[in-house]
């Protein structure tokens, strides 16, 4: 009698626990499958938005890319020039108070973007002068400092630096370090910028050291020995001064397109391009990001550019 309610009872039980796996509510079993559902989802939702992101970058960089050439000026149609040497500007025009507002943000700017700056006491080497009277200012610059702005440009290019109007001028003077060969003095190898006209650039001689260059990397890394921002006070109006020390910061710290096209995307680069109330306020985050990827990707490497899109999109696309 014991033994055949013994059996009746276990017989139950087993059925109990058949029908309770069936309904997946055992103790034994539901913490396990529930551990492994919560798991897998957690897994699956913190994949997708990863997935996500990357399609979205993936899919910007294009865009970034035609932003960067929109923009950029080329050094034999591959390199881009920057500051390699500490930049030590240098306003002048400006009531104090203005000059070193402008003074500090452009150094604010170049400090975020990784540009390398000079100390307190340095020679200068961004000159920043507004005034009235530009071309005068850059004919008095011809005359009596050619060899140290101008040096071997070409008489067409100063002319037009001198007499092309326009609210701000650019006059680069940069250089190329290569191994084996001999640099330049101050100010040779120019190119001019002139807002909303033409840039040519004089011919560069190279050394030795162009022998040396494969087809990943590059030896001839431009560096900007000297730049000149003449700003033009008189085209000035409705602009706020965190609009031109932020344009003054962009066209000075990269060698920027005389008619820059930015396409359908924000930049302070369209500061002259129409009223002062349509541009942005500052820099835009296009602007932070190529300043950025300019100085923080390989300056040898002849896939410069595409390493600076996929960098903007990171940062366009945390």
């Amino acid at each position: 009698m014991h033994r055949r309610l013994l059996t009746l009872i276990a017989a139950a039980g087993l059925a109990t626990s058949v029908d309770a796996l069936a309904a997946g509510t055992t103790g034994a079993v539901a913490p396990a499958d529930a551990s492994s559902s919560a798991s897998a989802s957690a897994s699956k939702s913190q994949s997708l938005p990863e997935v996500t992101v990357l399609g979205q970058r993936l899919k910007l960089e294009p865009k970034v890319l035609s932003f960067v050439d929109g923009i950029v000026a080329l050094e034999n149609n591959e390199e881009l020039a920057r500051w390699n040497d500490p930049v030590c500007p240098l306003v002048s025009g400006l009531p104090r108070d203005e000059g070193e507002f402008i003074l500090g943000r452009v150094s604010e700017i170049a400090r975020t973007a990784g540009v390398p700056l000079a100390g307190e006491k340095c020679h200068p080497n961004l000159f920043i002068f507004v005034t009235t009277h530009p071309r005068e200012l850059a004919q008095e610059m011809d005359q009596h400092r050619h060899g140290v702005v101008f040096a071997n440009a070409a008489p067409l290019d100063v002319a037009q630096f001198i007499d092309t109007p326009r609210p701000v001028r650019v006059w680069y003077s940069r250089y190329t370090p290569v191994p084996g060969s001999v640099q330049g003095a101050v100010g040779e190898n120019p190119g001019v910028q002139v807002q909303g006209a033409g840039m040519i650039s004089a011919p560069t001689y190279y050394g030795p050291g162009m022998l040396g260059s494969s087809h990943v990397d590059t030896q001839f890394t431009w560096t900007f020995s000297d730049v000149y921002v003449l700003i033009d006070q008189r085209q000035l109006h409705g602009m706020s001064r965190g609009q031109l020390a932020d344009y003054v910061g962009m066209v000075s710290l990269a060698e920027i397109k005389p008619n820059a096209h930015t396409g359908n995307t924000q930049s302070i680069l369209t500061l002259f391009a129409g009223a002062p109330q349509a541009a942005p306020a500052g820099m835009s985050t296009w602007d932070q990001a190529f300043l950025k990827s300019l100085y923080g990707t390989e300056q040898q490497s002849r896939l410069q550019r595409s390493l600076m899109a996929r960098s903007m999109a990171r940062d366009l696309i945390p």
